[in-house]
């Protein structure tokens, strides 16, 4: 059974949601879509902010920076 990027993505955003504000592991802060099957996401996790590419062929991670 294959899994898209897009229900990976989904299903950690709704995991984050689940969790109460003060103890969220990981948070979708934005996504930019860039086109059909691609976009941007900055994702916060653990201390740490991801720009992270994601496409039909998978996820990247483009640049790391401490949160603010």
């Amino acid at each position: 059974m294959a899994v898209t990027v897009a229900t990976l993505v989904d299903g950690l955003r709704q995991r984050a949601a689940a969790l109460a504000p003060g103890n969220r592991h990981a948070a979708v802060v934005q996504a930019l879509p860039l086109g059909p099957g691609s976009r941007l996401l900055v994702v916060e996790f653990a201390g740490r902010r991801l720009l992270v590419g994601q496409s039909r062929a998978g996820l990247a991670t483009l640049a790391e920076a401490a949160a603010e």
